[in-house]
């Protein structure tokens, strides 16, 4: 029976959001303070950026928390649409900026970056594409070919950017959505396989992309080039030992770990918290993935199973490669950390994630099991 739902919120799911929500402005105001000063002779500078990014971040939480989310069915083909016309725009109008500016799509006063609503616009698509052809799931032209498409051209704007951190991230996202959803792996794997050469030729032919890589993964770190980055943020959470320096007490922040306040925050969390700090934000965002993927598989409708798997993956993949790079696991991305990294597109999209979740929770049915990955498609 699929009949009784709860009526509010899941609460624990809320109550960890807002945890890390609040945890991110603190640590945020800490971690950019000094590099806010020496740059702007303000400490408060970016937390202020911060903090009215939260804002509209809420707004747009609120937004998606009140819209009942099979509406955003109707918008999942316009969403996509407009993801290509702006990632072609951003590609056409930024053909002659540097690699760091030309993610960024201005319009008017306001800058965001095409991929994050391209990623929003591909995890909802897909819960729709896969709701409205179940039926035809094992079909390889209905069922397969469209999606696999899709996404192909959205991976292949944003890697063009070039952005190639995001644009891999996407495209492992989009396949994982496609297995749940019971795509047959006879047709993912010639796909993947194709994922995987563009990725190695990509990187082969970006020199900069090729030696962070090798920095990473070779036993010689180049602590005065590639590997600069990673070794000071090694340095940051040896400093922090077991229990941290305390709230305030980092020392790599003063402009000895570059990016403090974007890319390397958690090490700057690792220092101030120490190990059993850094851990214990690890659990939370591991507590609120975990609980994702539980209201998305209590979701009465396979459209709600799949948009919750994907918007849980999505901000749970950011967090292990930040992380990841973090401690030296993987090379230097340039993703952030959700709700702790300074950035604005990427705020907005983990606030409207959240809001979305909180919204399917509402729906959560009594049943453990979901919809999808049934025995048709196993």
């Amino acid at each position: 029976m699929r009949t009784k739902y709860y009526q509010s919120i899941d609460q624990f799911f809320f109550v960890i959001a807002i945890l890390l929500i609040g945890f991110g402005f603190v640590i945020q105001y800490s971690a950019s303070s000094s590099l806010a000063a020496a740059r702007f002779n303000d400490p408060g500078y970016y937390m202020r950026g911060h903090l009215i990014r939260m804002i509209a971040g809420i707004l747009i939480g609120l937004f998606f928390l009140k819209l009942d989310y099979n509406h955003l069915k109707k918008m999942a083909f316009w969403f996509v649409l407009i993801s290509f016309f702006a990632l072609i725009f951003t590609l056409i109008l930024n053909r002659s900026g540097n690699s760091a500016t030309a993610r960024w799509l201005r319009i008017g006063p306001f800058r965001f970056q095409p991929s994050e609503f391209a990623k929003f616009s591909l995890i909802i698509y897909l819960a729709s594409f896969f709701d409205r052809h179940w039926d035809n799931i094992d079909d390889f032209k209905k069922g397969f070919l469209p999606p696999a498409t899709i996404l192909s051209l959205i991976v292949i704007l944003i890697v063009v950017e070039p952005d190639f951190s995001t644009g891999a991230v996407i495209g492992m996202l989009g396949i994982t959505i496609m297995i749940i959803a019971g795509t047959k792996l006879i047709y993912l794997s010639p796909f993947a396989g194709l994922f995987l050469i563009f990725s190695i030729v990509t990187v082969i032919r970006s020199p900069y992309k090729l030696k962070r890589i090798i920095s990473a993964f070779s036993g010689n770190t180049d602590i005065q080039g590639a590997g600069y980055q990673v070794h000071q943020s090694l340095i940051t959470l040896g400093n922090g030992g077991f229990l941290g320096r305390g709230l305030g007490g980092s020392i790599e922040k003063n402009l000895f770990l570059p990016e403090p306040h974007t890319d390397f925050v958690y090490a700057v969390a690792g220092e101030e918290f120490g190990y059993i700090g850094a851990m214990l934000l690890l659990l939370f965002f591991l507590a609120l993935f975990i609980r994702g993927i539980q209201i998305a598989f209590r979701s009465p409708d396979v459209f709600g199973n799949l948009l919750g798997i994907g918007l849980s993956v999505s901000i749970f993949s950011y967090v292990l490669a930040n992380v990841g790079v973090v401690t030296g696991i993987f090379p230097v991305t340039g993703l952030p950390l959700p709700f702790l990294s300074y950035g604005g597109s990427t705020m907005l999209y983990n606030f409207a994630c959240i809001g979305i979740l909180l919204n399917i929770s509402k729906s959560m049915t009594k049943k453990e099991k979901p919809l999808i990955l049934g025995p048709v498609h196993g």
